[in-house]
């Protein structure tokens, strides 16, 4: 196989995947905030998954696999580690592990076991919001010059409310105030069984959390309950 890449080939398949993380991310962000929580989370794994693959696919040297999805982490995080690019450092493990499991749920005929999930919806958001704001800058930076012309960024350009709507990043919000205000947990749970699948999401009333750094993790209910 031809492993050569040219530039034009990393700059054109390097934002396409831009392109459809963001239309990914700014749809994950109607659902999440309108509290369609399964369907936002899926978005929202894909939505960062190609984001970490268009930072890939601008520092490749040669060609090279990248087909993974985010319930496969390791592999992207390995190959931007080849790259010398690995920008998921300073990722929130919690987070992480949140759309790694909400890439499983998009398949129930592929579920080994059940998958349980509790956070608090505003904090996944603000979440979402930083590490999408985070990858968008670094893109931004090593391609462009910081003069980007993604569809993000013309969205913060042009005010886009759906963009705005509960950004304390593009607020210009406290990370820890944001993240500390009344919040609403979602407790979640898919199992499978011999012929159809359970569904269950519970909400909780609002809370408090601290906010050291990572999103807390809704522990109400617990798998007995769901079950």
């Amino acid at each position: 196989m031809e492993r050569s890449i040219t530039f034009m080939e990393k700059l054109f398949n390097g934002y396409a995947l831009v392109d459809l993380g963001y239309r990914d991310y700014i749809a994950a962000r109607f659902l999440l905030n309108s509290h369609f929580i399964v369907q936002g989370l899926t978005l929202a794994s894909t939505a960062v998954e190609k984001y970490l693959k268009a930072v890939i696919v601008f520092n490749l040297q040669e060609k090279e696999r990248y087909n993974y999805h985010l319930d496969r982490f390791e592999k992207l995080k390995n190959l931007l580690a080849k790259v010398n690019s690995d920008v998921t450092e300073g990722f929130d493990p919690t987070f992480v592990a949140i759309l790694e499991n909400a890439f499983k749920i998009r398949y129930y005929d592929k579920l080994e076991k059940p998958i349980f999930m509790g956070f608090y919806i505003n904090q996944l958001i603000g979440e979402l919001d930083h590490t999408i704001g985070f990858l968008e800058d670094f893109i931004s930076r090593t391609q462009s010059g910081g003069q980007s012309m993604t569809a993000y960024s013309r969205a913060v350009r042009d005010n886009e409310p759906s963009l705005y709507q509960n950004n304390f990043v593009l607020n210009r919000e406290d990370k820890k105030e944001f993240m500390e205000k009344p919040d609403v947990g979602f407790s979640i749970c898919i199992s499978i069984g011999s012929a159809v699948h359970r569904e269950n999401v519970v909400q909780g009333g609002n809370t408090r959390n601290k906010y050291d750094g990572r999103i807390a993790e809704f522990t109400e209910f617990t798998h007995d309950f769901m079950l």
